[in-house]
């Protein structure tokens, strides 16, 4: 199977200007996309499901019920070298995610801007490792 990974959109100016959603396809070509979610909810539950997506379809990160992000992290960490940096920023945003989602008192990022440099950062070292793997932005599996 081809899996083809499309440019990731940023979030790290995310108290901007709203931009339409773009609707129908993984993940957007537009770097603003994820400027137009003002409510922490919808930004941490879209941004780290881009991110299972990339794991899964990028690195062969195992996928199903029982299988975490967690899981997915170690084993993509174990099988491409992601650097120490890059896991911990991959394990807060998953900690952050699971807070938000299980946590009947956490309601609100703490810092939505260090949320998305962390994850602007973790996008950028797995886009590359991707580019370092196929020169077409596509994984052949």
């Amino acid at each position: 199977a081809i899996h083809c990974i499309f440019p990731l959109p940023k979030i790290a100016d995310l108290c901007c200007r709203p931009v339409l959603p773009t609707m129908g396809s993984a993940f957007s070509t537009s770097s603003s996309s994820y400027l137009q979610y003002k409510n922490d909810f919808e930004l941490v539950i879209r941004a780290t499901k881009d991110l299972e997506y990339l794991l899964e379809t990028g690195f062969d990160a195992p996928s199903g019920k029982n299988v975490g992000l967690h899981d997915k992290i170690t084993a993509t960490q174990n099988s491409h070298g992601l650097s120490p940096d890059t896991v911990k920023k991959l394990r807060y945003l998953v900690t952050i995610r699971n807070k938000i989602v299980h946590d009947h008192d956490f309601n609100a990022l703490p810092d939505r801007v260090h949320f998305a440099k962390s994850y602007d950062s973790v996008e950028k070292e797995l886009k590359e490792k991707l580019k370092g793997s196929s020169s077409s932005g596509c994984v052949i599996s």
